[in-house]
């Protein structure tokens, strides 16, 4: 009798083993393998389109863009999606466009190197906010206030976000013109093709 008592122990310790090792291994490699295939927003794409694509390789594109100009002295095309979400998070934008650099005819090919953005200057600190939060980075802020040498009297006040890091650089610039009440506001966000050696990713 005590044989089979030691003997059903046994089997219960080698059951309860097992189970404990599988529980304790489902619990980790979810989060392993989460970790190893989530992508870093802006650094590898633009909404889903990866940087440094070729125009002809995106599916959907033609139909679903519009060329809105060609640069031939750049080589840079600029395009318009039809269907755009004209926000990033909650703020609201002017216009986006997707820039394809290394264009050598109207027409041509290139490939996905920029993101040009028209936003209203009311929306400057949101939209330094959403960039804020999307990298998990500060950025450099800049303000400068210089005379208007162009025209006529008055001062451009320029004020300045910037984010230069080793995969991508965002920039945001708000502009105002004294002298005719002008105001002039862009965000550009660039991929850089060769990553810091020392760095990569964000």
């Amino acid at each position: 009798m005590r044989k089979r008592w030691i003997g059903f122990l046994m089997a219960l310790l080698v059951v309860f083993l097992g189970c404990s090792g599988g529980g304790e291994k489902a619990s980790v490699d979810p989060a392993k393998k989460e970790a190893a295939t989530s992508k870093k927003p802006l650094v590898n794409d633009f909404r889903g389109i990866k940087w440094f694509t070729k125009k002809s390789e995106i599916q959907g594109f033609e139909g679903g863009f519009e060329k809105e100009y060609h640069n031939q002295y750049t080589k840079r095309s600029f395009w318009n999606k039809k269907d755009e979400n004209a926000s990033l998070g909650d703020t609201p934008l002017r216009s986006i466009d997707y820039v394809f650099c290394n264009v050598k005819k109207k027409g041509g090919d290139g490939e996905f190197c920029e993101v040009k953005i028209e936003y209203d200057s009311i929306n400057y600190e949101k939209l330094v906010s959403f960039f804020t939060q999307t990298l998990n980075v500060s950025p450099a802020q800049d303000y400068k206030q210089e005379p208007n040498i162009f025209e006529s009297g008055g001062t451009i006040n320029t004020t300045t976000a910037l984010w230069d890091l080793p995969s991508i650089k965002i920039e945001i610039v708000k502009s105002y013109k004294t002298s005719d009440g002008i105001w002039t506001t862009r965000c550009h966000i660039t991929p850089k093709k060769e990553k810091s050696k020392t760095g990569g990713g964000l």
